[in-house]
């Protein structure tokens, strides 16, 4: 028999900070970006501002008016990758097929070291146990005989639980759920499915995958295996990193094409750190542009070499941001985003002649007025392609 665990672990950023600061837990807080800065969705809460409410995803200025006591502490994803590894040794313990998915979630593969699902639920149990005697955490575990299963059962009773879907009953528990509790069954998606009368997984199950394929493509296919308790087409460990980016809200709004240039190009040069970090290059560069009025444009251009270099990776974004924002409101935001990814296997000896090399403006003097302005602009929020989806 097969047996997946997926854990989950609990209001994670908002729980590390407690462990850190046990005061914390007196109040209602968010953990988001520094809200004078303007960086305020609210990523994770504490046990009192979600039963006041709050939820993630909100603007901090949403969550305050839902909770007005609310409190909010700086992401610190150092400390929080830190609390992850931990986590991770725990899991190693019993199985080296550890799949990370996130910082606060893995599937544990630990078909080779049980041999019934019972033996399944009691090292979830002991998985559970270990994360908060010894890390001071607690985490949620989902078990199932797949990953789609595994994952839908970690959120079926929180905090702090461990639940099974058993191959025998998976009908009865699972398919009642809401369409959107699926995995990769996004707003959008749900949307679509909505359309056509489909609100509960048990609804997916029951088109055909035609039906299905029709509406959203090839996912359609995979969901309607996924209904069914089939994971096959789902291989977490061999899932490829799609694009990369890296999207801020500065300290005020961008009022020119020169200023927006030097933000520019520190986005580009966080998100090719990242490619030389993955051994990676892009095919093609996007751009996030959001003014004011919170209407949102997006372009890309095309490359004909994939590359990592940030000159040649800044003149085509600069190029799109000159040719496509016509400046009738102020920037409120900018992003950047490399997308059609190739690992170094494919690289070839040159992409471009000289001149791409050569950043077309003086982005110096450009970067100089933006510190003096700012201050240092802090660049470690790097995001994948959810980020725009």
């Amino acid at each position: 028999m097969r047996a997946v665990l997926h854990c989950d672990m609990n209001n994670y950023f908002a729980s590390v900070e407690e462990k850190y600061r046990p005061a914390l837990r007196q109040i209602p807080f968010a953990v988001c970006g520094n809200p004078e800065m303007r960086h305020s969705i609210v990523m994770s809460k504490n046990a009192l501002a979600k039963r006041a409410g709050v939820v993630t995803g909100l603007s901090f200025a949403q969550a305050k008016k839902v909770c007005p006591g609310l409190g909010y502490v700086n992401a610190d994803y150092r400390k929080y990758l830190r609390e992850t590894n931990l986590a991770r040794d725990i899991y190693m313990k019993y199985t080296d097929k550890v799949i990370p998915y996130g910082l606060d979630e893995a599937w544990i593969d630990v078909t080779e070291t049980v041999g019934s699902e019972r033996e399944a639920a009691q090292i979830a149990d002991l998985i559970r146990i270990e994360i908060m005697y010894s890390l001071g955490l607690s985490a949620s575990v989902g078990v199932s005989d797949n990953y789609i299963f595994s994952k839908l059962a970690s959120d079926l009773k929180k905090p702090n639980a461990t639940s099974v879907i058993p191959r025998d009953d998976f009908q009865r528990l699972v398919w009642p759920l809401p369409a959107s509790d699926l995995l990769f069954v996004g707003r959008v998606t749900a949307q679509k499915l909505k359309s056509i009368g489909i609100k509960t997984i048990g609804g997916i199950a029951a088109s055909t995958p035609d039906t299905l394929m029709k509406l959203l493509g090839k996912v359609g296919n995979d969901l309607w295996h996924f209904a069914h308790g089939d994971d096959r087409g789902f291989k977490p460990d061999n899932q490829a990193i799609k694009s990369i980016g890296n999207t801020i809200t500065p300290p005020s709004d961008l009022g020119d094409s020169r200023e927006a240039s030097a933000i520019l190009y520190l986005l580009v040069k966080s998100v090719c750190a990242r490619l030389v970090k993955h051994r990676m290059r892009a095919c093609c560069i996007s751009v996030c542009m959001k003014d004011t009025k919170f209407n949102q444009m997006i372009r890309q251009v095309t490359l004909k070499y994939p590359t990592d270099n940030p000159a040649a990776l800044f003149n085509l974004a600069y190029g799109l941001l000159e040719r496509h924002y016509k400046w009738e409101y102020p920037l409120r935001s900018v992003g950047v985003r490399a997308v059609h990814l190739y690992t170094m296997k494919y690289e070839q000896t040159t992409y471009f002649d000289e001149s791409h090399h050569k950043i077309g403006v003086d982005i110096d003097r450009r970067l100089k007025e933006l510190t003096a302005r700012f201050g240092v602009i802090n660049m470690e929020k790097t995001v994948t392609s959810k980020e725009w989806n």
